[in-house]
């Protein structure tokens, strides 16, 4: 009949989140890509760490040479030599360093420097300053900082970070880091032995990698020079074994706490179910009136029954509060069965005392599911019978909070209930799941247009809908009431637009049946 609306909480997207979240860990602990996937991420971001150490080091570094070279005599001297070392011992990120006078003179911490490097010497230039250099075997890269100073170029080697925390305890022989850049190839780790265990079999330097496998890493560094990382499947299996413990907690807690939103749900529905049919069984819930005034004539021509939750402290409950949780619990069937036989007798009491059939009809609204429900046929009739009413006393309202499901049991409810006089309006047409079908299927005779249309009836968009909405009622004879009237200015351009029926504050707030025999607009 309607297209549904999608019905979403907080509840639920937090239900759903959760769930997706319980899948992604399911898949990590259970798929090897899954796994491989998260190892590169892994090592990718303990990669992006040490990287900016080695820019912090370098920062450090420079800051220590430009206090140093106010201390050289750039002779290289006994003296020179020994503030070089003295700088080396006590600094953190230096590994050696070395002076290079501008007139040629060379001397550092190391008496032969030629020994850290291979010949000819393996290095890709960064930028001006930082250069990566291989150590003599090329099984070590080394960051190098050169720094001018004012009597020559100072030259340190930065201390080395630790090895990637995913590849400490991993064997010599199962990884191999490589930086490429400039056409060269420096390597970390054991060249020889890895390149077997990796690649099958032993390569010379600089050979084309990627031509035998793909690195599980390659990210840029320094914009200059790539990263590459080479494991083999044993790495990550180790990898995924030592944190499968962590994902088995993560899923357990994930699954607590669904079930624990589950059960709070499920505990709550059940207290709120409870309190409904207690509230019920008590006759708690009781009908409230507000009259539909004819503003022609200035007469009343019926009322809305709306139900009102009066709890043993006298607090008055609306209904916004409460109908959706016995809409979602199944107590709206119960509530409403009860709030026909309630209203039937108050139409009796009002009966008795003025002596005669009131003109009025009294609209109670009803849920899609209680309009199903083959039972209302049985209720009301029994209702009418047992209190001597007369059907036209009686009329059923249907309300926009869900849709109808089984709209041949509805219509069959609608044409038994019009065949024994009872009339079936359409509230909140035009924001609601009443829609015009329901209006040919149902056989109503009245709608009932929206508070929203009316409190915005100055504007061209209201108004539109509104003249739309009266259209449309003219060429399907049905009437129309005009819901939420607060002020005289809507009254007037309401009645100027032909709807003459009115509901709302202007004329009368609901009101309980004790008070209803002395409002003024009830007349017999």
């Amino acid at each position: 009949m309607t297209i549904r609306r999608p019905s979403i909480s907080l509840y639920s997207i937090a239900l759903v989140i959760l769930l997706i979240a319980i899948g992604l860990v399911t898949l990590a602990l259970t798929s090897q890509t899954v796994g491989r996937q998260l190892f590169k991420y892994n090592l990718e971001s303990f990669e992006h760490q040490r990287s900016e150490n080695y820019l912090q080091s370098i920062q450090s570094t420079s800051i220590l040479l430009d206090n140093l070279q106010y201390h050289l005599s750039y002779t290289c001297d006994k003296e020179d030599i020994s503030e070089l070392e003295r700088v080396s011992y006590y600094s953190s990120h230096i590994r050696s360093i070395s002076l290079e006078t501008n007139s040629g003179k060379v001397c550092g911490d190391h008496t032969n420097l030629s020994q850290l490097y291979g010949s000819p010497t393996n290095k890709i230039p960064l930028n001006s300053e930082v250069v990566v250099v291989a150590n003599t075997d090329n099984s070590e890269s080394i960051i190098q900082y050169r720094k001018k100073v004012v009597g020559g170029t100072i030259t340190v080697d930065i201390a080395k970070q630790p090895t990637n925390a995913l590849l400490a305890e991993a064997c010599d022989e199962c990884w191999l880091q490589v930086i490429e850049g400039n056409g060269v190839s420096l390597y970390t780790g054991n060249t020889e032995n890895a390149s077997k265990t990796i690649f099958s079999r032993p390569f010379t330097q600089n050979h084309a990698l990627n031509n035998m496998v793909k690195p599980i890493l390659s990210m840029p560094f320094h914009n200059k020079a790539w990263i590459k990382y080479y494991v083999t499947p044993s790495v990550v299996a180790d990898y995924r074994a030592h944190i499968k413990p962590f994902l088995l907690l993560i899923l357990s807690g994930l699954i607590f706490v669904i079930l624990v939103m589950l059960y709070r749900r499920y505990h709550s529905t059940s207290i709120i179910k409870f309190l409904m049919l207690n509230a019920i069984k008590q006759n708690h819930l009781v009908p409230y009136y507000q009259p539909i005034i004819d503003a022609e004539k200035n007469i009343t021509c019926g009322y809305e029954v709306l139900i009102r939750w009066e709890t043993k402290k006298g607090k008055v409950i609306l209904p916004d509060e409460f109908i959706p949780q016995c809409e979602a619990n199944g107590v709206i069937t119960p509530l409403t069965f009860q709030l026909i036989n309630t209203v039937a007798r108050d139409i009796r009491k009002l009966e008795m005392q003025h002596g005669k059939v009131l003109p009025y009809y009294f609209s109670i609204n009803i849920s899609a599911s209680v309009l199903q429900d083959p039972e209302l046929i049985d209720i009301t009739r029994s209702a009418l019978a047992h209190y001597h009413i007369a059907p036209h006393n009686i009329a059923f309202e249907l309300t926009e909070r869900s849709p109808i499901d089984n709209i041949e049991q509805a219509e069959h409810n609608c044409a038994k209930l019009n065949a024994m006089g009872i009339q079936i309006k359409l509230d909140d047409v035009g924001n609601g799941y009443c829609d015009f079908l329901a209006l040919q299927k149902l056989q109503a005779t009245t709608i009932k247009i929206d508070k929203i249309f009316i409190d915005d009836i100055n504007s061209l968009a209201a108004n539109t809908i509104v003249k739309s909405l009266i259209a449309f009622a003219e060429k399907a004879e049905v009437e129309v009431i005009a819901e939420g009237v607060e002020t005289e200015q809507q009254a007037k351009i309401l009645t100027d637009l032909g709807i003459r029926y009115h509901q709302g504050f202007l004329y009368s707030k609901p009101m309980p049946f004790d008070s209803l025999s002395n409002d003024k607009n009830f007349n017999v």
